[in-house]
């Protein structure tokens, strides 16, 4: 059977998380599949031919088709298993339950690059600290900057992998600036294309950074990901023993509330009004901890 699977969303950490799931049906069925995705080129499963959105293939005739999405999902009439709302699941349960599986199992998905041999003089932490809304930043002021001096006490060198040295509104909001930058205390390693991206996270000791597609790009490579979350429930990340989220302030704003089209461009989108609390209350102490598991464990 032909099977076409088209990803609406153009998220790298959309398609990281739903391209496991995609090689889960290929085995469990043996159709003949292909993907049509943003990061069509870094996926390499050698049973599915994955091509680019646009792709004039797009418009062959096809046995079936899905379509993985956050809300305009589609698929054959015939599945009838439950596909739950992405806030009351997962990025990994969505694509699972449209692929009509009733059991969610995490698989990874086989990436395609072809890593560099980047030489590190210490050892090394990646992370990524920037974001395209502000409740995804680590809003405590100096935050990153206090973990990364105390990687640096235990002789840990760390790496800024974003694609920008700054980003933000373009206007402050309080204290916070129109643009923020990479941690000062990081190495800046910015705008790299994501097979060096790849290849510097795949050489460190684990990363660390916010919910976004470089930390599930690390899950994918399988390393470490210190994870600083906000507004997001934990549940909609792949299973992670080192996510950070203060539960006892406001939080998983995102999965309580509706988001308008103009909340979408909102950069300062707040629903609760409360100041981007559920970052702001994370301390570099809660980091810190989670950071010593992963040390300890390599230690041993």
């Amino acid at each position: 059977m032909k099977t076409k699977i088209f990803f609406k969303a153009n998220g790298l950490g959309d398609s990281i998380g739903w391209m496991g799931q995609v090689e889960r049906y290929q085995k469990a069925t043996g159709d003949k599949v292909d993907v049509f995705c943003k990061f069509n080129d870094i996926f390499g499963a050698p049973n599915i031919n994955i091509h680019p959105q646009s792709s004039p293939l797009l418009d062959n005739t096809y046995d079936q088709s899905f379509v993985v999405d956050y809300y305009g999902w589609e698929r054959p009439s015939h599945f009838t298993n439950e596909v739950k709302d992405i806030k009351e699941g997962g990025l990994i349960q969505m694509a699972s339950e449209i692929l009509g599986f009733e059991e969610i199992h995490e698989v990874k998905p086989t990436l395609k690059f072809k890593l560099k041999n980047i030489k590190l003089k210490r050892p090394t932490v990646s992370m990524a600290s920037l974001s395209t809304m502000q409740q995804r930043f680590w809003t405590l002021k100096g935050g990153w900057n206090k973990v990364i001096s105390y990687l640096k006490q235990r002789r840990i060198d760390v790496v800024s992998l974003d694609r920008y040295t700054q980003f933000g509104a373009g206007v402050p909001s309080g204290d916070i600036p129109a643009y923020t930058p990479i941690p000062s205390a990081s190495k800046n390693k910015t705008g790299f294309p994501l097979r060096t991206v790849a290849s510097y996270i795949n050489k460190s000791l684990f990363f660390m950074g916010l919910s976004s597609g470089l930390s599930w790009l690390a899950w994918a490579l399988n390393k470490p990901a210190v994870m600083v979350v906000g507004p997001i429930s934990e549940r909609y990340h792949f299973k992670n023993p080192y996510i950070i989220q203060n539960k006892n302030v406001c939080h998983a704003c995102w999965n309580n509330h509706s988001m308008t089209h103009e909340d979408e461009y909102n950069w300062y989108w707040c629903p609760e009004n409360k100041d981007f609390e559920c970052t702001r209350q994370i301390t570099p102490e809660m980091v810190i901890e989670k950071i010593n598991l992963i040390l300890e464990t390599n230690e041993n």
